[in-house]
């Protein structure tokens, strides 16, 4: 068994108060014996939609790139990219993972999962750019979904990108009642 398999075998094998204490190991930066640095945000992230009925493919290789995941939900294709790095996020991942989704079907959404968040810069040349095919989640957002339920903190970010027009839309706990 190869070592992405055994981390799916793993993270499988969790279940909701697992995943939940799981995340706050990742969270507070916790070195997780047996799992490369964040290897296990990207097979986290990916057990939580499966744990709610997602279909979930896992990390993979295609010809062109390295994919950390990709989800199938209520109607949405989305590839994920998990960001486990002390310091925020800026602009040119969001931009190489909009440039991953030109690839894509249009419809197709990149789901890009932060636990450092984004630079200042980031967020205002989002919102500047028309980047319309990646959304982004902090810290926040992650802990909130985990807890509330991921399938519907995505339909709500999904709401506030079509909406508001806005990529980075933040979640709050009125948005899950």
């Amino acid at each position: 068994m190869g070592v992405e398999e055994e981390y799916a075998r793993r993270v499988q094998g969790m279940g909701q108060d697992e995943l939940l204490a799981f995340w706050r190991r990742v969270r507070q930066r916790e070195r997780i014996e047996g799992w490369a640095p964040g290897r296990a945000f990207e097979f986290l992230l990916l057990r939580a939609f499966q744990l709610e009925g997602a279909r979930v493919v896992w990390p993979y290789v295609s010809d062109l790139e390295q994919i950390d995941g990709s989800v199938y939900v209520d109607g949405l294709a989305c590839l994920v990219e998990a960001k486990d790095h002390v310091e925020p996020i800026g602009f040119d991942a969001i931009a190489r993972l909009a440039m991953r989704m030109q690839r894509r079907p249009a419809p197709a959404m990149g789901l890009l999962c932060s636990t450092s968040g984004f630079t200042w810069p980031a967020l205002r040349a989002v919102a500047a750019h028309p980047i319309r095919n990646v959304l982004l989640w902090n810290d926040t957002d992650l802990s909130l979904a985990l807890k509330q339920g991921m399938r519907s903190a995505l339909r709500r970010k999904w709401r506030g990108a079509v909406e508001e027009g806005a990529m980075d839309h933040r979640l709050h706990k009125e948005d899950f009642q």
